[in-house]
């Protein structure tokens, strides 16, 4: 899995400086679909990422597939979801190292999806 560098919240104003004037739909878009590759296509693990359910990534999913967007497949179901390792915030804002999801239950391989 791919490590994160700290993000300052000097980086994080321009970061979000550079997507005003977008669409949502397509700041959303590519959120989830860079999410989607940072989990190597787990939809379990992406939607708990973003906060959102299952179902709802999926019908991104195929939303997207339809308007001919590479969709991240999932690439090692016996994965679990311990090994996903989100952005944690420090309490002034910035972001931190990822640290790894220590209170997930394991992710079934029903609930991957391809």
């Amino acid at each position: 899995m791919r490590t994160h560098a700290p993000i300052s919240s000097s980086s994080a104003r321009r970061l979000v400086r550079r997507l005003v004037g977008s669409p949502i739909s397509v700041v959303e878009r590519d959120l989830i679909l860079e999410t989607l590759a940072h989990t190597h296509g787990n939809r379990t693990v992406s939607a708990r990422l973003l906060g959102v359910s299952v179902r709802s990534i999926r019908n991104k999913i195929l939303e997207y597939s339809a308007e001919g967007f590479h969709i991240p497949r999932h690439e090692n179901p016996g994965k679990s979801a311990e090994t996903i390792v989100p952005m944690n915030t420090h309490p002034n804002g910035e972001a931190t190292m990822p640290v790894a999801i220590a209170n997930m239950p394991p992710v079934a391989a029903s609930d991957c999806g391809s």
